[in-house]
């Protein structure tokens, strides 16, 4: 009844100060080492972010980096692609003028072709009347020689003639 009437009128018996006391020292307690791991959380946190900034910074780095690499790749072979272009036409065009070349030579080949054919020809004919002149020759020769024959039986030797 005491303490029903402590109570009404707003106070404690000891008891429950000290159990109030006690509960509060508990609190404030649990309340440090809450705050100490909310400091640690924090503190946590704070280093993830940290770290997350970081890696974010590296990362933005990287593919900037890798950026610039794959631009220059892409410098270097639309570079080379516009030399292999050249190339390709510049060889293209010398490929023409052998055509053309070589077609020039099989025309001159051919002509010369036509021309070593007609000499042979004529060559053979040439031959052919050469055979004839000689043998025309031969037959003049013989008949000269038949006409000295006879016209030296004719004439009078030399001794004949006298002084000389």
């Amino acid at each position: 009844m005491i303490r029903r009437l402590l109570r009404g009128v707003g106070l404690a018996t000891r008891g429950e100060v000290h159990a109030a006391e006690a509960k509060l020292r508990d609190g404030r307690a649990r309340l440090e080492k809450a705050t100490a791991r909310l400091a640690e959380a924090s503190a946590a946190a704070q280093r993830a972010q940290e770290t997350r900034r970081e890696d974010a910074r590296r990362f933005k780095a990287r593919v900037t980096e890798l950026e610039s690499d794959r631009q220059r790749h892409a410098d270097r072979h639309q570079d080379a692609a516009a030399r292999a272009s050249r190339q390709i036409a510049q060889l293209t065009e010398e490929l023409r003028q052998r055509d053309r070349q070589l077609e020039a030579s099989l025309r001159q080949e051919t002509e010369l072709e036509q021309q070593v054919a007609s000499a042979k020809q004529d060559l053979e004919t040439a031959r052919e009347s050469l055979s004839a002149i000689e043998v025309k020759l031969d037959i003049l020769e013989g008949a000269a020689n038949v006409l000295d024959v006879r016209t030296r039986g004719l004439r009078p030797s030399r001794s004949d003639d006298g002084p000389g």
